[in-house]
């Protein structure tokens, strides 16, 4: 199974913050507008969406929870970006953990 990184480590890695990199993303159409990828993208392996759960407000949806997803960058994503972007992937310390 490849390794998957949030945004945040992932725009690490790239060399660059995580707002730049989601605008960056954006700006190319990379992303969409709820941080989403191209679903072509998505078939290609570069990302992987996941649905979580987020139940820590129980005044939010009557107690039930919001379902969101969640952009995660692969592996083969991350050396897809850097080609894009111009730029080397860097690598992260390792107490950095792979966000799963």
């Amino acid at each position: 199974m490849p390794h998957k990184h949030d945004l945040a480590t992932a725009a690490k890695m790239l060399g660059t913050g995580r707002n730049r990199l989601i605008a960056e993303l954006k700006r190319r159409k990379i992303l969409d507008c709820n941080r989403l990828p191209r679903q072509s993208d998505v078939d290609a392996g570069r990302f992987h969406v996941q649905l979580r759960e987020h139940t820590g407000n129980m005044l939010m949806n009557n107690g039930n929870g919001v379902i969101y997803a969640k952009t995660f960058v692969t592996s083969k994503g991350l050396l897809w970006l850097a080609k894009e972007l111009g730029v080397e992937v860097v690598q992260v310390p390792s107490t950095q953990e792979h966000a799963a």
